[in-house]
């Protein structure tokens, strides 16, 4: 959740995996030697340094936030219509999907 990722300025999103150069789509190698030679894509984001616990509504969370959840949007394909924003069970905002 984006209220794990505060205050970090800069933010490392895993994108792909690579096993000998060749994407891994559908499985994760199960031992640890040939898992230790994937590779990881990372795409970089710029991060947030204001605690976002007590926003309430989507439009109010810092601007880097909002690209952040936008992003893994598109990334995954999926509409995010909730996000956590602190670590009470009602710390949860909306987002119309």
């Amino acid at each position: 959740t984006p209220r794990t990722l505060f205050p970090y300025t800069t933010l490392f999103r895993s994108v792909a995996y690579h096993l000998n150069g060749k994407p891994l789509e559908a499985f994760f190698p199960a031992d640890l030697e040939t898992l230790a030679k994937v590779e990881v894509q990372y795409v970089e984001m710029p991060g947030w340094e204001t605690s976002i616990d007590k926003i309430e509504k989507y439009e109010d969370l810092p601007e880097n936030c909002r690209k952040y959840v936008e992003f893994i949007e598109e990334f995954v394909g999926v509409k995010v219509g909730w996000i956590g924003v602190g670590p009470a069970r009602e710390s949860m905002i909306t987002k119309a999907l």
